[in-house]
């Protein structure tokens, strides 16, 4: 990349970019080495003025093309520009059940919800207390053996 007829930053800039790139408090407390960032800032302003030099040159005419490159040299033709869709969206693949994985999604997703999550909780605390608490299968019949019937009637 040639650099040797752009033009570089003037004092101002610099002082801008200065300000700026050391405008935080933590910044403004303490000497900081700004040789790196100007270097680096000159080095992309180059490339973005070589960029827009470039441009305008492959734009011209094909008649000032030649005046302007060695017969030997062409350059390379110009990309198309890609057609921009009217609608924001991206195309799904045909063989996709979507159905399915939105249920999917819809299931596994429930499990980080607040609510979903309290009353799992609850339900846990609920069944834990019945299993301790509560003696469902403990008859008070005094040990007899029984038909269903007797028992349905108890």
């Amino acid at each position: 990349m040639p650099q040797q007829e752009l033009p570089e930053l003037d004092s101002e800039q610099v002082s801008r970019i200065l300000h700026c790139a050391t405008a935080s408090k933590y910044l403004r407390a303490r000497q900081v080495e700004t040789s790196s960032i100007l270097f680096e800032v000159q080095l992309d302003f180059g490339r973005t003025m070589n960029r827009i030099i470039m441009e305008k040159t492959i734009e011209k005419s094909e008649e000032e093309l030649k005046q302007m490159i060695p017969a030997n040299l062409t350059l390379p033709p110009q990309a198309p520009e890609k057609e921009v869709p009217y609608f924001g969206r991206v195309p799904v693949p045909p063989p996709n059940d979507f159905p399915e994985k939105f249920s999917n999604f819809c299931f596994h997703s429930l499990f980080i919800k607040d609510e979903v999550i309290r009353a799992m909780v609850d339900i846990r605390e609920e069944c834990n207390k019945v299993m301790a608490d509560y003696r469902i299968f403990e008859t008070n019949m005094g040990g007899k053996i029984m038909r269903v019937e007797e028992f349905k009637q108890h």
